[in-house]
C-alpha cells in the first residue's frame, strides 16, 4: 500500500497528541473558566466538530470514486466528482452556517434559560463558532483528496496541529486573561490558516490538468448519492447511538449513573479510537483493488489487516479489562472504581467485538456496499436501543454496557456479504475470533495472578503495560517474519 508507514505514523500521532494535550489541560482551563462557561465553550467546540454527522457521506465518496478513477485510468472523471464535491461542501457549509448564526440567541436561550447577560454571551460565542464551523467544514472537502490519494499524513498534520494548537491558544489566551469569545476569534484565525494549508496543499497533489471548480455533472452526481447517503446513514446511526445513551440512562436512573457509565465508555472508546484511525488508510487501497477486479490482491489485504487489527485489538481490550479497575482507582478514587470496573470490563470486550469489524466495513465500503453497512447499522441501532430501555431497567448502568452487544446482532449478515464480496469465510472468521477471545482470556487469568503479587495499583498497571507489550510485540514480530527475514537476512 502506498505511504503505508508514513501513514500509519502521522495518522497514530495525529490521534494521540491532541488527545494528550487535551487531557492535560482540561483541569487549568475548569480552573480559570468556571464549570459554566467551560460548559459553553465544550458545546461550541462539539459544534465545530459536528462535521462527521452532516457531510451526508460526501467525504467518503470523494476518496472511494477518486481511487477508484484513478486505478481504473478514468482520470476524465475525476474533476466532475471533485467539483460537485466542492460545491456541496460550499453550500452545506453555509447553510448550516447561516442557520447556527441566525438561530445563536434562541439557542443561547435554551443553553442559559432566563439569565439575559449570559444569553447574549451565548449568542456571540455561538456566531464565532459558525465562522469557524464554515471554514472547517469546507477544508474538510481538500483533506478527504488527500485520503483519496494514499496521503494521510497531510490531513493528519493540518487537522491535528489546527486542534492542538486551538487547545494551547485556549489556555494561553485564558491564562492572560481574555474571555470565551476571543478564544473562539483565535480558533477562526486558526481555522482560516489551516483552511489555506489544506488548500494550497491539495493543488499540489492533484495531477496536471485536473483542477476545482464548481461545475455539475448529473449522471456523477447520481451515482455519488447513490453511495453517500447510505454512509451517511451508517454514519448518522453511530453518531446518534454514542450520544442518545446518555440520556437513555440518564432518563431511568439519574445523572449519577451517567458518570458512572459514560467515564468507562470514553475510556474503552479513546483506547480503541487509534485502531478505527489507522483502519481507514486501508479504504481507497481497497476502492482501487475492487475497481480492478483483483480479488486475490484484495483478500491478502483484508486477511492481513485483519490480523493487526485482531492483535491491537487484543492487547487494548485486555489491558483494560486487566487493569481498568486500578487505573480508576488511581485515577479517580477506590469509590469510583468499585461501582465502574465491572462497566469497563463489559464495554471493554464489546470493543473486542467492535473494532474488529472496522476492515470488513471499510472493504465493503471500496466495493461500493454502503447499502450493506447502512443496513447493519440499521438493524444493530434498533436491537440496541430497545435493548439499552430494557436492560437498564433491570441491570442498571451495567445493563446499559450490556445492551451494547446487541449492536452486533447483524454481524452474520455482515460477514456473510464479506465473504461473497471479498471472500473470506463467516467460519474463518468465528475461528479466528474465537481463537484471540481464549488467548485474551488466558493472558487475563495469568495477568489477574500475578496482581496477587503487586502492592499498588501502579505496578499493576505498569506490570500489565509490559506484559502485554511483549505479547503484542511477539504477535507482531511473528506477523512480520518473513519480511523480516527478506530485510535482514
Amino acid at each position: 500500500m502506498k505511504n503505508i508507514q508514513r501513514n500509519i505514523a502521522f495518522s497514530g500521532l495525529g490521534y494521540i497528541l491532541p488527545l494528550l494535550a487535551s487531557l492535560a489541560t482540561i483541569p487549568l482551563m475548569i480552573k480559570y473558566m468556571g464549570e459554566d462557561t467551560y460548559g459553553l465553550y465544550i458545546i461550541c467546540i462539539s459544534l465545530i466538530g459536528f462535521m462527521t454527522f452532516v457531510d451526508l457521506g460526501i467525504g467518503q465518496s470523494i476518496v472511494k470514486y477518486v481511487s477508484q478513477y484513478e486505478a481504473t485510468g478514468e482520470s476524465v472523471k475525476i474533476k466532475p466528482i471533485l467539483d460537485i464535491a466542492l460545491m456541496m461542501y460550499v453550500v452545506l457549509g453555509v447553510s448550516i452556517a447561516a442557520l447556527v448564526a441566525f438561530f445563536s440567541l434562541s439557542l443561547g436561550k435554551l443553553i442559559y434559560n432566563d439569565d439575559a447577560l449570559k444569553t447574549v454571551m451565548a449568542g456571540h460565542a455561538l456566531s464565532i463558532t459558525a465562522l469557524a464551523f464554515l471554514l472547517s467544514y469546507i477544508n474538510q472537502f481538500f483533506l478527504n483528496v488527500f485520503k483519496a490519494y494514499h496521503r494521510f499524513d497531510i490531513p493528519a498534520v493540518i487537522q491535528n496541529s489546527a486542534n492542538i494548537a486551538g487547545i494551547v491558544s485556549a489556555t494561553i489566551l485564558l491564562l492572560l486573561g481574555y474571555d470565551l469569545l476571543v478564544i473562539l476569534w483565535g480558533y477562526v484565525i486558526i481555522q482560516v490558516i489551516a483552511l489555506t494549508a489544506g488548500y494550497h496543499f491539495c493543488k499540489k497533489i492533484l495531477p496536471q490538468g485536473v483542477g476545482l471548480g464548481l461545475s455539475f455533472d448529473s449522471h456523477i452526481f447520481a451515482e455519488m448519492l447513490s453511495f453517500s447517503i447510505y454512509t451517511f446513514v451508517s454514519n448518522f446511526l453511530g453518531g446518534v447511538v454514542s450520544r442518545l445513551d446518555k440520556f437513555i440512562i440518564g432518563a431511568i436512573l439519574g445523572t449519577e449513573a451517567v458518570t458512572y457509565y459514560q467515564i468507562p465508555y470514553t475510556i474503552a472508546q479513546m483506547a480503541n479510537g487509534i485502531i478505527q484511525v489507522l483502519s481507514q488508510i486501508t479504504f481507497p487501497r481497497f476502492s482501487e483493488l475492487s475497481s480492478l477486479n483483483d480479488t486475490v490482491g484484495r483478500l491478502a489485504l483484508y486477511k492481513y489487516s485483519m490480523l493487526l487489527v485482531f492483535i491491537a485489538s487484543m492487547g487494548i481490550n485486555v489491558a483494560l479489562i486487566s487493569a481498568g479497575g486500578a487505573f480508576l482507582e488511581l485515577w479517580i478514587s477506590p469509590e469510583f472504581s468499585l461501582k465502574s470496573t465491572l462497566t469497563l470490563q463489559i464495554i471493554a470486550f464489546y470493543f473486542f467485538f467492535q473494532s474488529n469489524t472496522v476492515v470488513a466495513y471499510w472493504a465493503l465500503q471500496g466495493s461500493g456496499n454502503a447499502k450493506v453497512t447502512a443496513l447493519s447499522s440499521f438493524m444493530g441501532t434498533v436491537a440496541y436501543l430497545v435493548g439499552i430501555y430494557f436492560l437498564t431497567q433491570y441491570y442498571g448502568y451495567n445493563g446499559a454496557a450490556m445492551s451494547l452487544f446487541l449492536l452486533l446482532t447483524p454481524m452474520p449478515y455482515f460477514y456473510l456479504w464479506v465473504e461473497r464480496n471479498v471472500g473470506h469465510k463467516f467460519s474463518e472468521y468465528l475461528l479466528l475470533t474465537g481463537l484471540f477471545v481464549v488467548s485474551g482470556l488466558l493472558v487475563i487469568l495469568t495477568l489477574w495472578k500475578i496482581h496477587s503479587y503487586l502492592s499498588s495499583d501502579l505496578l499493576i498497571i505498569l506490570v500489565d503495560g509490559l506484559v502485554l507489550t511483549g505479547v503484542v510485540g511477539g504477535a507482531l514480530l511473528y506477523l512480520f517474519r518473513e519480511k523480516l527475514r527478506l530485510r535482514f537476512g
